[in-house]
């Protein structure tokens, strides 16, 4: 009988476990959740972007879009999507970025734009990684480069930024952590916990934080958060009448005129017309 006993609780501590492990696919399923149906063609306002392949550490072929560089230039920006989207939409959105001199590549990940594999937190940076290879190859050694993300891009760009070495990070959108963004999610079910704050430490780029005041999706308080917490050179800018989506009518002089601060090491100087607030931060002093 005792070892019957025994017998049900080994059962019992299986079943338990399975049904951990179940949810937590579920869950993740759920966070990630791919759009479905074809991926539809931006309508380009200037040339179209070329399609990429890059390989991941762990095999997977992946494809994104490219713009070259114009006009001599060497500097390349790196763009990450959010969940619920995909490598050509994202590139319609910033095709307004294309239109300068920097290059601009657009990644996606695996299980995302008829990709393999299924995403997770580890499978996303390291799928970044392999388009930020294909973007420092590009750039080469007197280019700069930039990551830009939306939304979970924007959580994938500080993650890759605590591991790469970067000219500057820009986000959109991005959460604090999962468990902010997400609370119906339990931490128990997900094993992706997205800690932007936590990459911060070994974040020493430049930093510009911007999100639309009126985004009930993720609230700008995860950007704010962000950037109190970060030690770096780092700025916020908070749009009024902007939302999650990227509004990039709005936002790509933004970014452009940061990069151009930036690179003349006048970000301190910098300061926006419009609806939009702004604050920027020296970066922490060391030693």
């Amino acid at each position: 009988m005792k070892r019957f006993h025994i017998f049900l609780l080994i059962l019992l501590g299986f079943g338990m476990l399975a049904l951990q492990v179940g949810c937590a696919q579920f869950a993740r399923e759920q966070l990630y959740a791919p759009p479905v149906g074809p991926i539809t063609t931006p309508e380009w306002t200037g040339p179209a972007p070329e399609r990429i392949t890059v390989t991941t550490a762990d095999g997977l072929a992946l494809t994104g879009l490219y713009w070259a560089p114009d006009n001599g230039s060497e500097d390349m920006i790196l763009v990450l999507h959010g969940r619920r989207d995909n490598a050509g939409r994202m590139a319609g959105y910033v095709q307004r970025l294309a239109a300068g001199d920097s290059g601009i590549v657009v990644a996606s990940y695996r299980g995302f734009s008829e990709n393999p594999g299924s995403p997770d937190e580890r499978g996303l940076i390291a799928d970044a990684r392999a388009f930020y290879a294909f973007a420092q190859e590009r750039a080469g050694e007197e280019g700069r480069l930039y990551a830009f993300g939306h939304s979970l891009g924007g959580a994938v760009a500080i993650q890759l930024a605590a591991r790469e070495e970067l000219d500057g990070v820009v986000t959109l959108a991005t959460f604090s952590d999962l468990a902010e963004a997400a609370p119906f999610y339990s931490e128990v079910l997900i094993p992706d916990g997205w800690e932007s704050i936590v990459a911060l430490a070994a974040v020493e780029e430049p930093l510009l934080f911007i999100h639309g005041a009126d985004d009930d999706y993720v609230e700008p308080a995860n950007s704010q958060r962000l950037y109190r917490a970060t030690c770096s050179l780092a700025a916020l800018a908070i749009i009024e009448g902007v939302r999650h989506r990227p509004n990039f009518r709005l936002i790509q002089p933004i970014i452009e005129t940061w990069i151009g601060a930036l690179e003349s090491d006048q970000v301190d100087e910098m300061s926006l017309e419009g609806t939009a607030s702004w604050e920027s931060k020296a970066a922490c002093e060391t030693g």
